[in-house]
């Protein structure tokens, strides 16, 4: 991966491609949408377990935390929710203090969330690799990017 960035930029010391690059990156991540749609868990779903199942040992995780930590309105977080459950791969119980609350927990607590989704995995390490400097410039740009792509999504 690190190849396709560096090799966008020429050897001469040019500009690289940025929009180029995010143009690939858009296309590549619509071809990798397609294919896992069809194991039957979307990006949404596999976010989720991997919330649950990085937090279900240390954390009571609720629909409600499920939902504000992926940025789902209460009904989609409902309806992901539900979609779990009918695929077999949570269970959702009565918290055992508090009467309105409900306990989301895993089918399976030994599911490992990287084999679940090692695309996320291999993202993450190669965010830590990079230097401070580097990381602020590409979060500071990547944060304009979720903006504008967020506001297209808004206003279609």
């Amino acid at each position: 991966m690190r190849e396709n960035a560096t090799s966008s930029m020429s050897i001469s010391g040019k500009r690289p491609d940025v929009a180029g690059i995010l143009e690939r990156l858009r296309l590549a991540e619509a071809r990798l949408a397609r294919q896992r749609e069809q194991t039957g868990l979307n990006e949404t779903d596999r976010a989720a377990m991997r919330y649950l199942l990085e937090r279900v040992d240390t954390e009571e995780v609720t629909p409600g935390r499920i939902s504000r930590a992926l940025h789902l309105s209460p009904a989609s977080g409902t309806a992901l929710i539900d979609r779990l459950v009918d695929r077999g791969l949570v269970v959702v119980d009565a918290h055992p203090h508090d009467r309105r609350k409900k306990i989301v927990r895993p089918f399976d607590r030994n599911v490992d969330p990287d084999h679940l989704d090692p695309l996320t995995t291999r993202l993450r390490t190669l965010a830590a690799d990079l230097p401070v400097h580097d990381a602020r410039v590409v979060a500071d740009f990547l944060e304009e990017v979720l903006a504008t792509v967020s506001h297209a999504a808004a206003t279609a």
